[in-house]
Formats: C-alpha cells, structure tokens, sequence
C-alpha cells in the first residue's frame, strides 16, 4: 500500500494516531470457515491442497507484459506536461516506491511528477487537489484513496480542464468506481490485481499448513482496495479449506503505527494455537513482527502477504517470520500509472486494464529480488521495454 525506505519510522509515525486502544478481541475478531470446535458433529470437507499448491505456483515464474492498448505518441504529447500525484498517504514504504516508478516513466517522455505528500487524511488530499488546480497540472492521479471522499475535488479538477486517474481502488473485475448518479469519478481508474492476491495469501497458508491452519488476517477497510482483496481471500479459504481456522481484525490505515502490534499481540496469546498471520498489505509487517515476538510465538506463526515491499522481502530472505509475500513490481506500477494518465493527457481512450502482474516469493526464489532486495528487481524489464515502444521513446 512504496518504495525507497526499507523500513518504517515508529517514531515519526506514518500516519498519526488517533486513538490508543487495546482492543477487546472477542468483538474485534470474527471467525469463518468449518474449524474452531463445532458441536453438529458433522464432517468438514476436505482441504483442497493439491489445488491450492498448484495456483501458487503458477505464480512463482517472471511476469510478462501484456500492452495496455495502442501505442500512441506519448513523447510528443506529454513533453513539458506535470502529472500531480496524491498518495493515500505518504508514511508506508509501498508509496515511495510507486512513485520512484512513476518518475522515471514521466522522464522517459519529458514529463515532470509532482508528488504532494501527506498523512493519510481526507483534508489534505482535498488540498492536494486544490494545489494542482492551482498550479495548472496536466493530470492529476489519486493513489488509493476511495474517490467518494473526494468528490467534489475531482469535480472541480473537471471543470479546471484536469483529468483525474484514480488508481488502485478497485480490482480487475470491477468497473470504475461511479457516484451515486452513475458518472464514474474522474476521466479513468487504473484496477488492481486485489481479488488475485487475496487468493493467493489464501492458497499459500492452505498449501504450506497441509489444510490445518489457524489464521489471524488483519486488514484495512478505509482502503478501497481492501474489498476485492478480501473478496478473493474469503472466497479462497471457503472453498478450498473449510477446516482451516481463519479470524479478521481491522485497523486503519492512520492507525497502524499504534494498533497493529498490540491487536496482533493480544489475539496470538489469546489463542496459542494461531499458526499465520495474514497482512493484508505486507507493510503492516513493520508492526506485525515486533507482536509475533512478544508473544513468543515465533517458533510457530509464519506471515503470508501481498505487495513486494522491499524491507518485507528481506524479512522473508533471511527468514524472520515472514514465509511469502505476493509481490508486485513496484516500479511497473508506477510506469502503469503514468501510461493511463498519459492516455487522457493525450486524449487517446483510457486502457481498461495495465495488466500489472503478480509473482509469488517464497523461501524458493526471493534471491531472485537482489541483496538487499529492490523494489524493481524480480520481475524482469519486459515492462520498460513494452511502455517504451507504447510510448513512442524506443525499446
């Protein structure tokens, strides 16, 4: 939900804390699935874990690059344009690498990235916007954040002559996100592979537990993008190990500095049986990992998660806890954002999908992402390649 750091800054907190709170699990936590001591007496089916084996690996090879659309003259129409980007927050390590990649995709055209960075709170988006109407941006592109809190912005970004590209909200099988009249937010929307990922932190616990495990999945509803990831997961444990325990606990994206820790903390002593947590977003793992070792439950959970973020991956390359993560490229994401939002400056019709890929690291292949691991390395540069030629700047 980055980039250049590596790690996180407790002290300088990514968002700032709202509330402090130990939370009361026994509400907080809902539980799924066939497990957890059922009195019917009825016979849970079994776990499908050949199923679930073979859907992760059908991800552990290097992506392709799949166009887009048509190329179009992307050097002669966005030289000398500004992009302006707004992050749903500025304190995760996810964002700054997506906008390094966003970057170097405006370079490569001519183009100039104004990023307005903030802490994760609805006013200054809104002043974000404000600022690139008044500065006369080319584009605007909102990273994450749910476009309803921000539509009369992006209504005012309209009228001013400025498209709006909302990215990462929703997932590949859902169409833009509209307001209640119908009219979608903005002139594009770039989906994510959410429903996907969601499926495979579901597929790797059921495949590596054999079919038995306890799950701790904590999440992010006030990220849109939570929706169709859950979707994918949910959907994943109930069909392929209704035995396998599984239980959820939310925390805000503003909140994860003071909440994750302690949430996750209680809920792992509260039940000594608990065998993975479940991120959703893998850098919650920066406050996950302190709670996993107060609770002395290292010797027996194991954290499965989604993003690529490049201090998560050193965690799973030298083996502290974290046992997978569903990464993206984070550069790719930000060279797909840039080609929608080129699209609209440029007049051409908006893509209806980036294809941005998945590929699951595991203990298996992560030396694969370099030591330390970097945010563009592991998936290959057919994507540098494909947007350049796209673009019209070369192979």
């Amino acid at each position: 939900m980055p980039f250049a750091r590596t790690t996180w800054r407790t002290a300088r907190t990514r968002v700032r804390p709202v509330l402090v709170v130990l939370p009361v699990l026994a509400l907080a936590l809902t539980a799924c699935g066939g497990g957890g001591g059922s009195s019917t007496g009825a016979q849970t089916p079994a776990a499908d874990v050949v199923g679930a084996q073979k859907a992760v690996e059908a991800y552990r090879r290097v992506p392709s690059f799949e166009p887009p659309g048509p190329a179009f003259d992307a050097a002669r129409e966005l030289r000398g344009k500004t992009i302006f980007e707004i992050p749903i927050t500025s304190e995760v390590p996810f964002v700054s690498a997506v906008e390094q990649g966003m970057r170097d995709a405006a370079g490569s055209v001519g183009a100039r990235l104004v990023v307005y960075p903030n802490q994760g709170r609805p006013v200054q988006w809104a002043q974000g916007i404000q600022t690139a109407i008044a500065q006369h941006a080319s584009a605007i592109t909102l990273l994450a954040q749910d476009p309803r809190l921000l539509g009369p912005q992006i209504a005012e970004a309209t009228r001013a002559g400025i498209p709006v590209v909302v990215l990462r909200t929703t997932g590949e099988s859902e169409p833009c996100q509209a307001d209640p009249s119908g009219r979608m937010y903005g002139a594009a929307c770039v989906p994510g592979p959410f429903e996907q990922a969601g499926r495979l932190e579901a597929d790797w616990v059921i495949a590596d537990s054999g079919g038995r495990a306890n799950v701790l999945v904590i999440t992010s509803r006030d990220a849109r993008s939570t929706q169709p990831l859950l979707k994918g997961l949910k959907r994943e444990f109930r069909a392929r190990c209704a035995s396998c325990r599984v239980r959820y606990v939310d925390v805000p994206i503003a909140d994860w500095a003071t909440r994750i820790q302690t949430n996750v903390q209680s809920a792992l002593v509260r039940d000594p049986k608990t065998s993975y947590v479940i991120p959703t977003y893998d850098s919650m793992s920066q406050f996950v990992v302190p709670a996993i070792r107060a609770a002395g439950a290292g010797d027996r959970v194991k954290i499965a998660t989604f993003n690529g973020t490049p201090f998560v991956l050193a965690l799973l390359e030298k083996h502290q806890f974290v046992a997978m993560d569903a990464g993206e490229n984070l550069a790719w994401l930000g060279w797909a954002a840039m080609d929608q939002a080129f699209r609209v400056v440029a007049g051409v019709r908006p893509a209806q999908s980036e294809h941005t890929a998945l590929r699951v690291f595991d203990a298996r292949n992560v030396a694969g992402t370099g030591s330390p691991p970097r945010y563009d390395e592991g998936y290959g540069k057919a994507y540098v390649r494909g947007y350049r030629r796209l673009w019209g700047v070369g192979g």
